[in-house]
């Protein structure tokens, strides 16, 4: 079966100059990830894989090199096309969930919705959806103070899934978790790719995290050490 490549990267290099120094935050990284896999990018601290993850979604500009998108190659476009391409392709989950406190859970869920300009009664239903299938809808009413980490960041799933984006970036998603809701977490992304075959770009440090990807990009010092392939290869 052919494949179905969803991101591919060419050469992809981001330099910094330190004083007199070059700094190789990336350099010459060639991937192609599928649709419909997880991908965890692993790495210790300072190995590069953020500023992989800030390439691929398009927050950070590349020295050089290519990354295709479907059909976007998106270290062409303006700013004001990346803007476009996030809002409509693309969903984020954050280490720190970034929700609004000041918003019930349904609200910040519905929020992402609000740029496209979707009714307030259709955002809403929207939310309440995602918060069903991420097993959070009880708390629809709660604000972030009144939850806890692990319940924040389901919110903080259910808010990346609410615009049926295709690739779903995740920037240590179980960072501030202990490790029985991390295996809680961890599992409701597998079964939520498994079932709506979205793709998942996961930056992680932590082996027993990665072990949930279909594939394993290890980095080091910038650049790709080894892929582990681990799930539905059987193509």
């Amino acid at each position: 079966m052919e494949k179905d490549i969803l991101i591919r990267t060419k050469n992809l290099s981001k330099y910094y100059a330190v004083g007199d120094e070059t700094i190789k935050a990336l350099d010459d990284v060639n991937l192609e990830i599928e649709r419909g896999q997880i991908v965890a990018i692993l790495g210790t601290s300072g190995s590069g894989k953020s500023t992989l993850l800030n390439m691929l979604a398009g927050l950070e500009r590349p020295t050089k090199g290519e990354v295709q998108i479907g059909k976007f190659r998106i270290d062409e476009l303006t700013e004001a096309q990346l803007t476009k391409f996030r809002q409509r392709y693309t969903g984020f989950i954050f280490q720190a969930y970034n929700l609004l406190p000041t918003l019930t859970a349904l609200e910040n869920v519905a929020f992402p919705l609000c740029f496209r300009g979707v009714d307030k009664q259709t955002r809403e239903k929207k939310a309440f959806e995602m918060l069903k299938l991420v097993g959070i809808e009880k708390r629809y009413k709660h604000k972030p103070t009144e939850m806890s980490g692990g319940q924040q960041q389901r919110v903080g799933i259910a808010r990346a899934l609410v615009t049926d984006p295709s690739i779903i970036f995740a920037d240590e998603p179980t960072g501030n978790l202990d490790s029985h809701t991390t295996q809680e977490v961890m599992e409701l992304i597998r079964n939520i790719v498994d079932t709506r075959h979205n793709t998942v770009i996961m930056v992680t440090h932590d082996k027993s995290v990665a072990e949930y990807a279909d594939i394993i990009v290890n980095i080091s010092d910038g650049k790709v050490v080894s892929k582990e392939y681990r799930r539905n290869m059987e193509n």
